[in-house]
C-alpha cells in the first residue's frame, strides 16, 4: 500500500491511523481533514483559524508524510519553543534555528536538516535577511512553506510587518510549490491579499469564528442567571 502524500490526502482512513498513531487524537478538529488533504495533495492554502483551534496540526501531520523539509515562518520564539516541545512529545524530528542557539548549536542542527532527519525547521522571519541561512536553505529541498501570522504579510493587516514581504520573493526563488498561510484572524480584505500574494487559488478554509462567539455568549449569558 503506497504512503505517498497523495494517497493520504485521498484515503480517510489512512489519516485517522496516522492521526491517531502519531498525533494520538481520534478525530480532526473542525477544519483540520479539509487543509490536510488540500496540501497533501499540493494545493498552497489560507487557513483562518482561531487561536486554540489547532491551525498547527495542519503542517505538523502533513509534515510527517512530505518527502523531504517543511520549513515554518513563526514570528515569536516563545510559539516555537512550545511547537518544539510538543512535536518532541511525539516523536516527530524538528528544530529552530534562532538567536538562542550557539553557532555549535546552529550548525548542528543544518546538518540534521541536510541529512534528512529534522522534518520541521522553525524560523523568525528575520532570518531569511541572513545570506548564510539562505544559502544553507537553497541546498536543501523544501516540500512545504507554512507562514504563521500570515495576516502580517498584507498591508491592509493590523499588525503588517514589511520584513514578512522577503518570504514572497523567498518562496519564488526557491521554487516552493505549496504553502500553507496560518492566522487566527483576517478581514476578507486581509484574505484576498494574502492569497494574492502568495498565489493561493480557491483553498481557504475559515472556522466560522463568529457562530462560536455567539454560542459563548449565550453560555455567559446563562452563568450570570445563576450568580
Amino acid at each position: 500500500m503506497s504512503n505517498s502524500p497523495q494517497h493520504i490526502a485521498d484515503n480517510t482512513q489512512a489519516q485517522h491511523d496516522s492521526l491517531a498513531s502519531i498525533f494520538g487524537f481520534n478525530q480532526f478538529r473542525t477544519g483540520q481533514q479539509q487543509v490536510v488533504s488540500q496540501l497533501l495533495s499540493g494545493h498552497s492554502s489560507l487557513a483562518i483559524f482561531p487561536t486554540g483551534s489547532g491551525k498547527s496540526l495542519c503542517y505538523q501531520f502533513c509534515a510527517v508524510h512530505l518527502p523531504h523539509l517543511t520549513l515554518v515562518v513563526s514570528p515569536l520564539l516563545a510559539l516555537m519553543k512550545d511547537q518544539l516541545a510538543f512535536l518532541q512529545t511525539k516523536g516527530i524530528p524538528a528544530g529552530s534555528i534562532d538567536s538562542t542557539l550557539s553557532p555549535d548549536e546552529q550548525r548542528n542542527t543544518m546538518e540534521r536538516v541536510k541529512s534528512g532527519e529534522i522534518k520541521i525547521l522553525m524560523v523568525s522571519v528575520e532570518r531569511f535577511k541572513n545570506e548564510r541561512f539562505r544559502q544553507f536553505i537553497d541546498s536543501v529541498s523544501v516540500s512545504m512553506l507554512v507562514i504563521d501570522e500570515a495576516h502580517c504579510i498584507s498591508q491592509w493587516g493590523y499588525d503588517f510587518r514589511p520584513a514578512y514581504l522577503d518570504i514572497i520573493e523567498f518562496k519564488e526563488t526557491l521554487k516552493i510549490s505549496t504553502t500553507l498561510a496560518l492566522t487566527a484572524t483576517a478581514t476578507e480584505e486581509v484574505a484576498k491579499d494574502i492569497t494574492k500574494k502568495l498565489k493561493i487559488i480557491n483553498k481557504t478554509y475559515k472556522k466560522n469564528v463568529s457562530a462560536v462567539t455567539k454560542q459563548i455568549k449565550i453560555l455567559e449569558k446563562k452563568i450570570a442567571q445563576f450568580q
